[in-house]
């Protein structure tokens, strides 16, 4: 079994069964991950319901939640939180409100769902965490009179957005320059693009 350093669970935490293959699998996973353990957590269901509306009916003990915030290094700056509810044979994976840990209103393009055992949704679970992680990121800047007052965060490959800072970015036309942050750069050697 993997080092319990990865997913720990609270001493009063009694996974089901399910979930407990499901951890362990992950946890084996997670030894080659390029993330590091404690950014990575692991909540079972408890009095309340981490992240999603109860249904009628429904009970909070029942959905096991991992998630883990996508760091921006050598900044003290989440780029956003991404997680994965087990249900049983199901898990459903997308980006999460960073505190509220609910899934977004209409998917983003990072959502999936999946059915299978424990040890295939932990395998499955662990090469999207890592798909995430490796991709490339990006800082977009705009500057007045050389100081950064605006900048947005995104995924190069796609450009969905991450953070942005200063003020909105909408209307600001083109960044002055672009910033590579983290994940295999699309960009030149030098890793920054500035417009002239």
């Amino acid at each position: 079994m993997a080092e319990n350093r990865w997913l720990p669970l609270d001493d009063d935490d009694e996974p089901d069964e399910v979930q407990a293959a499901f951890i362990d699998a992950l946890r084996e996973q997670a030894t080659s991950w390029s993330l590091t353990p404690d950014g990575v957590e692991v909540l079972l269901p408890d009095y309340v319901a981490y992240g999603y509306r109860l249904q009628q009916g429904e009970t909070s003990f029942g959905k096991l939640l991992v998630y883990a915030d996508l760091p921006a290094p050598g900044l003290r700056l989440s780029l956003m939180t991404a997680g994965v509810y087990l249900d049983g044979s199901k898990i459903r994976g997308d980006q999460l409100h960073n505190q509220l840990l609910t899934f977004p209103a209409e998917p983003t393009p990072l959502a999936f769902s999946a059915s299978g055992s424990p040890v295939e949704l932990a395998a499955i679970t662990a090469d999207w965490f890592e798909t995430i992680w490796r991709r490339p990121v990006v800082r977009y800047d705009w500057l007045l009179f050389r100081q950064v007052y605006a900048h947005r965060f995104l995924f190069a490959d796609t450009g969905q957005g991450l953070v942005e800072g200063g003020i909105r970015t909408d209307a600001l036309g083109t960044p002055d320059r672009i910033v590579h942050i983290r994940g295999e750069s699309g960009l030149s050697e030098g890793g920054c693009h500035t417009n002239s």
